[in-house]
């Protein structure tokens, strides 16, 4: 989950931010900010059940809905992402997910 408050939604920046940061750990869907419904948006890039499109008014609550629709459709989720700070030192052999990515490649 994303761990700060949501963003305002007359703040359309921010919102697209935390769309784009939904999108970045979540690297199974497409996910937008929309800014006449003030909501967030995400359509599955994986197969799902067709017509799945999901909506939420808060990021925190768009990445359940994302996990819950994942894990229904049986869906393998890929490690999590380096944190955004990672800079590729001498730890990135240690990095948890490092065994899990080399899998994907």
């Amino acid at each position: 989950m994303i761990p700060s408050p949501s963003p305002d939604p007359r703040n359309e920046d921010a919102c697209r931010m935390a769309a784009a940061q939904l999108q970045h750990d979540h690297r199974n869907w497409l996910v937008m900010w929309g800014c006449y419904t003030r909501a967030y948006i995400a359509f599955p890039l994986f197969p799902g059940p067709r017509g799945t499109v999901l909506t939420a008014a808060a990021p925190a609550d768009m990445a359940a809905k994302m996990r819950r629709a994942e894990r229904s459709a049986g869906v393998r989720v890929p490690a999590p992402s380096p944190p955004q700070d990672w800079q590729g030192s001498q730890d990135s052999q240690n990095w948890p997910g490092r065994q899990s990515l080399s899998r994907i490649r």
